[in-house]
């Protein structure tokens, strides 16, 4: 009998496979379910969102039809344009007066690094794409060698250069900082630029008419009258369509200027199609004729035109653009396929059949320009166009005029454009290029001389920057020769002998420029900042413009007086102390904050200086008092005098006694003290004299003449240049420094000193570096008594003026000039370093080349003579100084275009070039 036990001790192998399946299928119908109640989740979940997202479309429409309603009203109460234009431009006038920021920097080193014809700019209003007419003017000009910046909106600072010359900015602030010294050309098209355009001191200004003024969002009556006070005002106004013309009505000199195109931006490279863009491939799979349309897509867009054309079985509709209306109406043979690169339009519109602008026919369309059509008509495919006023006139072969309501056939022929009317089309796009519009607008330019400021930016060569208050006056039309300055045209020589240029830059009325023999001096000064009133918020300005111009320009800043460096300093930098200057009748304190407040300008400036060098040891002792640290750092190097020029010669016996005073004609030298006690000697010695030698302002001066009056043909009042004062102390016998506050180191002392003379000096400032009392010179109390002693003494004594000339003399070779210029030297190789200055000289070797001329403008000079050869000299780096009949007030001025009063002296000899 067989034993089944082996068979029935547990499941056979189908009976386990049986199972393991049947667990597996309750496996998958478990996770069936699972999965059918998690995409049930799922598709709750998404028509839950798509309920959130139309509940919150809905929402974005109320709030934006609020937003509507509001600014409405706020329109209405013309509330809406200003108080945004004011928050704005208070917020730029605020970014203008705070310190130089690094972005500006950047920017700063493009703009002095390039060779350029002039700066042109467009404030903030549109992004770069799409590319549209302002984008294209300034790329034209960049081609045509100006430096160009477009501005557009975004949160982070960023400088992109596009193409050569052309610079795509965020932060614009930024470069409103970096543009405060230079001119520029500012293209206008949008009233809220104004903001920042107001910022810019130093402007011509392009308004270029594009819309009507009630396109604007912001538009209301302030928006309105702000355009015609900015119509007003520009030196150039251009606009974009014929109906435009009465918002330019105002200004008969405007010019038309219709939009227009780059035909080789449209054009193949080759003869063979590039490749299908990919959202393209399935239209163009359809197989039927496409018709294309880039730009904006909004509220002028004729919906009705479009569907109308949708309609047609053999035809697809592309729509590239920001899409700004509802897509819902529109069935699925239009496809809106969003932005696109401008350099890629080309690459679609290969593939259309047609192209179309189907704007709604009113009045703010009728005043637009369109820049596609231009473009269609360079890319040579059929256009349809709604009767819009600017494309109605190119009517024609290739160019169709469609409207709603009215049929369009789409047959064969249309299709099929014919040669002559794609030659037709190509010519419409030859004749209207940009590159012609940017030549229109130079020219406009260069026919204006109010416009060839934009052409007299100076180069920005590395040197030796000075910041000085005075140099030439206020107007730039008297060269100061006081001790300062004297000292200045020294400091020249120094830096001449090292292989350096040393520009000088001072306080002013307007941007005026001047020469002295071969010094380039620069007024800080523009329309809205003269030098009226000395206040601290006024001299903080000046301290902001030399910032401006010169931080990050120069090799090394000198500031002369060393106080000119508060409340910021540009470095590598050196002060120099001509003594202490704050000496004056203000200084009395009635307590230690009335002293700070002072003094402090003088004592934070010194701490913000790297070197200072003081004319003097008293400078250094009065901050040995207020700053120890300060005063010990301070390196002294007196001033000087050339044995080779001032020397003794015999004084000519002629019966006479000449007192000179050769010093500024002004009370802090004491002149006036001079006065009163010249009345007194002349009474008692009828062989004195007193000469007066100096400038001084016209009250000052008055005073003198006055006392000339009285005493006829003894007391005389004139000026010498600085190299012709060695014959004014040749022939005196007593020299008067008799200064009452604000010395150091007099030159006018060590020339009399190194002459010969007998001095007579206060005990004010650094007088008392150079005389000894008695041994070489008379030190006096700072009173008209004192002094009348003084030279009452050395009067009747010859033996007293033979004694402290002769030890004069002695005690001046201690100051000898070369000494001087070699110390100097020294310090400046010390700031700069061996490697650096060297660089700095050879950069200079070219610079010397440069050239000035002066046009004189005779009675009989015409405009259409003399202003083309301005230009050509403006356009090849020379200076520019104009006078004469036709000219333009001396506040015209900026840097290399000078226009200057008829009677103007020039402190050096240009090339000439007469219009008579």
């Amino acid at each position: 009998m067989q034993d089944n036990r082996a068979f029935s001790s547990g499941p056979t192998a189908v009976q386990r496979d049986a199972e393991a399946m049947r667990r597996a299928v309750e496996q998958l119908r478990a996770l069936s379910e699972d999965q059918l109640d998690s995409f049930e989740g799922c598709r709750q979940t998404i028509a839950d969102l798509e309920r959130e997202e139309a509940a919150g479309e809905e929402a974005v429409r109320e709030l934006r039809e609020e937003i509507v309603r509001l600014e409405g009203e706020l329109a209405r109460a013309d509330l809406l344009f200003a108080p945004r234009y004011r928050d704005q431009s208070r917020y730029y006038g605020q970014f203008v007066e705070s310190p130089l920021t690094d972005e500006a920097r950047r920017i700063m080193q493009v703009v002095q690094g390039g060779d350029y014809g002039g700066i042109v700019v467009y404030p903030i209003a549109v992004h770069w794409e799409p590319l549209q007419r302002p984008q294209h003017l300034l790329t034209e000009l960049a081609r045509k060698g100006y430096l160009c910046f477009f501005c557009e909106p975004g949160g982070q600072f960023r400088l992109t250069e596009r193409e050569r010359g052309l610079y795509v900015v965020a932060g614009q602030e930024h470069l409103l900082q970096a543009l405060q010294t230079c001119h520029v050309l500012v293209l206008n098209t949008y009233l809220m630029q104004n903001a920042w355009i107001d910022r810019l001191p130093h402007k011509t200004i392009w308004y270029d008419v594009l819309d009507r003024v009630d396109f604007f969002g912001l538009y209301d009556r302030n928006m309105l009258a702000k355009h015609y006070e900015v119509l007003h005002d520009a030196d150039v106004v251009t606009y974009s369509a014929r109906r435009l013309a009465e918002y330019v009505g105002d200004r008969p000199d405007a010019v038309y200027l219709p939009n227009a195109v780059r035909p080789e931006d449209f054009r193949s490279e080759s003869g063979e199609m590039s490749a299908i863009p990919e959202e393209l491939e399935p239209i163009v799979a359809n197989g039927k004729k496409i018709i294309g349309y880039y730009g904006a897509i909004e509220e002028w867009f004729d919906t009705e035109l479009v569907l109308e054309m949708a309609r047609a079985p053999q035809v697809e509709i592309v729509l590239i653009g920001h899409c700004g209306i509802s897509q819902e109406p529109f069935p699925d043979n239009v496809h809106f396929l969003g932005p696109k690169p401008y350099a890629r339009l080309k690459e679609y519109a290969a593939r259309f059949d047609a192209l179309m602008i189907p704007f709604v026919v009113n009045e703010l369309t009728n005043s637009v320009s369109p820049v596609k059509f231009f473009e269609y008509c360079a890319i040579g495919k059929p256009i349809l166009s709604t009767p819009i006023a600017e494309v109605l006139p190119y009517a024609g072969p290739g160019i169709a005029i469609v409207r709603s309501g009215e049929l369009i056939a789409f047959d064969d022929s249309f299709w099929r454009l014919a040669p002559e009317a794609r030659r037709r089309l190509r010519s419409i796009a030859r004749s209207n290029q940009w590159k012609t519009r940017a030549e229109e607008v130079e020219r406009e330019l260069e026919s204006r001389p109010n416009c060839l400021k934009l052409l007299a930016n100076r180069s920005h060569d590395r040197h030796v920057s000075v910041f000085t208050a005075t140099f030439f006056d206020y107007d730039g039309g008297n060269f100061y020769t006081g001790g300062a300055e004297r000292y200045l045209v020294d400091l020249h020589e120094v830096c001449d002998e090292l292989g350096l240029r040393m520009d000088l830059y001072q306080y002013g009325n307007y941007a005026w420029y001047r020469k002295y023999k071969n010094i380039d001096v620069y007024s800080l000064g523009h329309e809205n900042l003269d030098i009226g009133e000395f206040s601290v918020e006024r001299l903080g300005a000046f301290n902001r413009r030399y910032l401006y111009a010169a931080e990050g320009k120069a090799l090394l800043h000198v500031y002369s007086a060393f106080f000119q460096a508060y409340p910021h300093a540009a470095h590598p930098s050196i002060g120099i102390s001509h003594g202490v200057a704050w000496d004056n009748r203000g200084s009395n304190y009635e307590n230690g904050e009335q002293f700070w407040l002072h003094n402090e300008r003088f004592i934070r400036s010194a701490e913000h200086l790297q070197k200072i060098v003081s004319v003097d040891t008293n400078t250094a002792n009065w901050f040995q008092t207020v700053s120890y640290r300060t005063g010990q750092q301070m390196l002294t190097i007196p001033n000087y005098v050339d044995p080779n020029e001032f020397f003794p010669v015999p004084r000519q016996q002629d019966g006479k006694i000449r007192i000179v005073y050769p010093r500024r004609l002004y009370e802090a030298r004491g002149l006036y003290l001079t006065l009163a006690a010249a009345n007194r000697i002349l009474e008692r010695y009828p062989g004195a004299e007193f000469h007066f030698v100096g400038k001084g302002f016209e009250e000052d001066v008055r005073q003198i003449r006055k006392a000339m009056e009285r005493w006829p043909g003894r007391i005389f009042c004139y000026h010498r240049d600085p190299d012709e004062m060695h014959a004014v102390y040749k022939e005196a016998d007593i020299v008067l420094i008799p200064t009452l506050y604000s010395e150091g180191t007099s030159l006018s002392c060590l020339e009399a000193c190194a002459t010969g003379n007998a001095v007579i000096a206060t005990r004010i400032g650094g007088l008392t570096d150079l005389i000894i009392d008695r041994f070489n010179g008379l030190l006096v109390s700072p009173n008209a008594r004192s002094l009348e002693e003084a030279i009452v003494e050395c009067l009747e004594s010859p033996e007293l003026r033979r004694r402290l000339g002769e030890n004069a003399l002695q005690v001046s070779q201690a100051f000898n000039k070369a000494s001087w210029k070699e110390r100097w030297k020294n310090v400046i190789r010390d700031v700069l370093g061996d490697e650096e200055l060297r660089k700095g000289g050879a950069e200079q070797a070219g610079e010397r080349q440069r050239k000035e001329v002066e046009f004189r403008l005779g009675p009989g000079a015409r405009e259409e003579d003399w202003l083309p050869e301005v230009v050509s000299c403006l356009k090849k780096g020379m200076s520019v100084f104009i006078r004469g009949n036709g000219g333009r007030p001396p506040e015209s001025s900026f840097g290399r275009l000078q226009w200057i009063p008829e009677e103007a002296e020039l402190g050096f000899r240009p090339l000439v070039a007469r219009f008579d």
